[in-house]
């Protein structure tokens, strides 16, 4: 759905309450729901059966025998009986039709996307029979695919380059690898992960090559006065260097993602944790991380580098590196763990960029659910769609249309009931402006602020179911306008290469996280 005013921010939103996914997942509940209801069913059955039995034997005998009462009891068990088998038959089909529209709509996407594919091929090896005017055709090419992005956004016209590009590059190259490329062609793909592959590629790269090398966590509370600039306001009472800050934030999708949006001001690799105290006495928690920090070195001190983003999109195959441990989720987990967060009080996590996929990454973890009860992720320009969230944790995804760094996961997030997408198409953006600075701007995090203070005011019914769930989590029901108190702890990690080969590598062993204490500190070393 879109918005269209030519004067301010519209948005396009996929996923959530309205669609057909949300639609078909209230059918399944509904099914759901009808089994428990035919299981109920039974044992009035049984009865019902029962005591016609047992009237017909009482009755044995007698005169005049009943025969008119003991027929339209038996019809009425019959019917009874017809309604129970009816009943499970209707939860049977509406269980399934989520299913079924799930792996039609899969269905779909694959065919759509491998003839996509073949379509770049053979514009590829219409290019190559040109013979010395190839170039040309391959310059006009080009020249095509960036003013039909700069025009219906440059975030769809990479992702549409980097599922058709190699394609279109096996038919330049000739029938020799045309050929064999359509062959491969045959073999069902699963679209859903078409993004994890290159990542999964490049960090077996940074194995091979020794630009990755495994290492440990280490974590320490940072003090107040490290993370808070003076002359901003402590909030309610005294700044605490060892029991955190009060702090007051907005219950709204703008009040989220702005923790993130500080976490870029904490000393490096450090993550918020905000412990929140709902009127009805339980807590709850909110963890703020920054994007990628670190981009001078593949493997460097800080979490969010590189190796850091690789490690989050190929967290679901994370066994099959030499680390196997994701520093980052380590790095929430012992924060939580050191703040006084138990297992069962809701979580929810908020990341812009690199810290969008780690907190996509951490709800898709079984392993990491098992610790953490993560209930919902408030992400912002963060290519998160090869990250298969469990359908209870709810997903609120801020993209921009000219956001390429969005495009690294190769397409659209699923429009899921849990995940919800919202696109922003920010008004005078392609004006008077360089590419790189377009991109720039679109993926800029005060960009999305502004965003998000939208969205809270949005009457999308997607966008406001999503602020309904945000209300309960915060403990003020609905409506963005309230204020919540918490108090504020900030948490470095760093990611320390280990030195020797006392524990093998690749092992849980060599990998265990060292668990802060209040207080406690490190030496930075060089980053």
């Amino acid at each position: 759905m879109a918005n269209h005013d030519e004067t301010r921010t519209t948005f396009s939103i996929d996923g959530g309450a309205g669609s057909i996914s949300y639609t078909l997942a209230e059918i399944s509940e509904a099914g759901t729901n009808l089994g428990r209801l035919a299981q109920l069913m039974e044992p009035l059955a049984d009865r019902l059966e029962g005591e016609w039995l047992w009237l017909c034997q009482v009755s044995s005998g007698t005169a005049p025998y009943p025969y008119a009462a003991l027929d339209a009891m038996r019809a009425a068990l019959w019917s009874f009986r017809r309604a129970q088998a009816d009943t499970v038959e209707l939860a049977s089909k509406a269980t399934q039709a989520g299913a079924n529209y799930a792996a039609t709509e899969a269905r779909n996407a694959g065919l759509s996307a491998q003839l996509g594919r073949l379509a770049a091929l053979r514009d590829g090896l219409a290019t190559w029979g040109l013979g010395s005017l190839a170039p040309w055709k391959v310059a006009f090419d080009a020249a095509g695919k960036v003013q039909h992005g700069n025009k219906h956004g440059i975030r769809d016209a990479s992702e549409k380059f980097l599922n058709d590009g190699s394609a279109y590059l096996a038919g330049l190259l000739g029938p020799g690898m045309a050929v064999p490329y359509l062959l491969a062609q045959l073999r069902q793909q699963d679209g859903r992960n078409a993004g994890g592959a290159p990542a999964f590629a490049l960090r077996k790269l940074f194995d091979a090559t020794g630009l990755a090398i495994p290492g440990r966590l280490e974590v320490r509370q940072v003090p107040v006065q490290e993370w808070r600039p003076a002359g901003i306001p402590t909030g309610r009472g005294a700044a605490s260097p060892t029991l955190g800050e009060p702090v007051e934030m907005k219950a709204g999708i703008h009040g989220m993602l702005a923790g993130s949006s500080d976490a870029y001001g904490y000393p490096p690799g450090s993550i918020s944790v905000v412990e929140i105290l709902r009127p009805d006495g339980t807590i709850a928690w909110v963890v703020h991380l920054p994007g990628t920090e670190d981009w001078s070195t593949v493997d460097s001190s800080n979490p969010f580098d590189m190796e850091g983003n690789m490690e989050a999109l190929t967290a679901a195959a994370h066994q099959r590196f030499e680390q196997e441990q994701i520093v980052v989720q380590e790095l929430i987990r012992t924060a939580l763990q050191a703040a006084g967060a138990s297992t069962e009080q809701e979580v929810l996590i908020s990341g812009h960029s690199g810290g969008g996929i780690h907190a996509a990454a951490a709800a898709a973890s079984p392993a990491f659910l098992g610790d953490v009860n993560v209930t919902m992720v408030v992400i912002a320009g963060a290519p998160a769609r090869n990250q298969h969230v469990p359908p209870g944790i709810a997903v609120l995804d801020l993209q921009n249309e000219h956001d390429i760094v969005t495009a690294a996961d190769f397409g659209a997030p699923p429009a899921a009931a849990n995940w919800v997408t919202v696109t922003s198409h920010r008004p005078g953006t392609m004006e008077g402006q360089a590419p790189g600075a377009v991109m720039a701007q679109a993926h800029s995090v005060t960009n999305y602020l502004q965003d998000a203070a939208a969205l809270d005011s949005s009457s999308d019914p997607s966008v406001v179911a999503m602020r309904e769930r945000l209300g309960v989590f915060l403990g003020v029901g609905i409506g963005a306008g309230a204020t919540i108190h918490g108090v504020k702890t900030v948490y470095q990690g760093r990611d320390v290469n280990n030195s020797n080969n006392s524990a093998p590598q690749g092992t849980r062993a060599s990998k265990a996280a060292k668990q802060p204490e209040k207080g406690a500190d490190y030496s930075p070393g060089s980053r």
